[in-house]
């Protein structure tokens, strides 16, 4: 076995065995889980309100043939009455409508069941217009006619010259889940994993053991050797969560509260094309962003100092993470440029694509200049490392860089005189 994957693979079963790694996998999954939890308890805990109805017998039977899993009517002969269902805390609310009254009145409870009172102005309003329509003596169709509620075919457009194309619909709600979804879970994925690389090369540091490693291995051997290691961390998570939608495809519908959950997204605003663009530009841009921990921890000389090498990742990611957000709700100059920007560009660009602020040609571009980049940057940075990999300064990370830099315009005069 080469040295190369030496590295490799204790890099990968060094961390795939801890518990840190497992804890970082699963956290998101137990947040869901709890999230889930709670959903169900208050789904379980909260009961239909109930409201009493007071007025005449064709507004307590109108109110109560529309009763619904949100709301429930009941008919109370008189206030009174419903007043002192209401103190027992019988009722959730009481609606008084009185005969030639413009504004009935609805008291609820404090403590009661919290009440939508625009599903009760809706119910009062579909009455008041079966009752004119009586009024007027309208037949049943035209009674139908009257009430029906017209469904707006909903189509996006964009302009190409002053040619109208059609494009895919995207509502606010799959852009926002999109955007926040997106965005967070790249920022965790390159957080965790620009630590993990960045602590494991300061400890190396930290406890001289660089010097008796480089003796048997070349330094850019061990920094690929690194990389390629965190790289199969990366895929074995995805795999794990890949498989755990797998599955939740396949028994999601047996439980109700995820069920629900899955049925409040619009799949179909999401196509093959979109999940390739996001795979590629979230693989990308971890990896990136691992080297770019890497080369920053290089540059630190004990593991108390790994902080600091996390500090470029942390300061570039809230950048791009913010900028996700935001590019959602329209893109200007700046984030247009931005989505070709490496390290931004993997989590603005494919928010852009999913909401159809550009085209596939655009995104492939995008992603052709961060390959482009990431080959360069993972070549200069091998090389950076094996000159800071021996460099031990106390005086933070640009001192560092600074004596590195040094080192390596001394090393390559040397080169060049022999």
């Amino acid at each position: 076995m080469s040295k190369l994957k030496v590295i490799m693979h204790q890099v990968y079963q060094k961390n795939v065995r801890s518990f840190g790694w497992w804890s970082m996998v699963l956290a998101p999954l137990i947040c869901v889980l709890i999230l889930a939890c709670l959903n169900w308890y208050t789904a379980t805990s909260q009961q239909t309100p109930k409201v009493a109805v007071v007025g005449s017998t064709a507004i307590t039977k109108g109110l109560v043939g529309q009763n619904s899993d949100s709301i429930r009517y009941v008919a109370y002969q008189s206030e009174s009455k419903a007043k002192a269902s209401l103190n027992n805390a019988d009722l959730d609310a009481m609606l008084v409508v009185k005969t030639g009254t413009k504004s009935p009145k609805l008291y609820s409870r404090e403590d009661g069941q919290t009440i939508p009172v625009n599903t009760v102005q809706s119910s009062l309003g579909t009455l008041n217009t079966a009752t004119v329509a009586r009024a007027m003596h309208l037949n049943q169709s035209q009674l139908a006619a009257l009430l029906h509620v017209p469904t707006v075919a909903h189509q996006t457009v964009a302009f190409k010259g002053n040619r109208m194309v059609k494009t895919t619909n995207q509502s606010n709600a799959t852009k926002n889940l999109i955007a926040v979804a997106v965005g967070l879970l790249m920022y965790l994925f390159l957080m965790s994993y620009g630590s993990i690389v960045a602590s494991e090369i300061a400890t190396e540091k930290g406890a001289r053991v660089e010097e008796s490693i480089l003796v048997a291995i070349d330094a850019k051997t061990q920094f690929y050797g690194k990389i390629l290691g965190i790289g199969e961390l990366i895929l074995t998570q995805l795999g794990l969560y890949a498989f755990g939608t797998v599955g939740i495809g396949l028994f999601g519908d047996r439980i109700p509260t995820l069920k629900n959950w899955l049925g409040q997204i619009e799949w179909q605003q999401l196509g093959w094309s979109f999940v390739g663009i996001l795979s590629a530009f979230f693989i990308i841009g971890i990896i990136s962003y691992t080297v770019l921990a890497a080369l920053c921890g290089s540059l630190v000389s004990t593991q108390e100092q790994a902080g600091q090498a996390v500090q470029p990742v942390i300061l570039l990611s809230m950048v791009g993470y913010f900028a996700s957000i935001v590019v959602v709700n329209g893109s200007s100059t700046l984030m247009s440029i931005l989505s070709y920007l490496p390290f931004l560009s993997p989590m603005i660009m494919p928010i852009r694509y999913g909401v159809g602020q550009v085209g596939m040609v655009q995104a492939l571009m995008s992603l052709g200049v961060n390959a482009i980049f990431l080959i360069g940057f993972l070549m200069l940075s091998a090389r950076a490392y094996q000159a800071n990999v021996l460099v031990y300064s106390q005086k933070g990370l640009w001192a560092a860089l600074k004596k590195s830099l040094t080192l390596g315009k001394h090393r390559s005069s040397v080169a060049i005189d022999h």
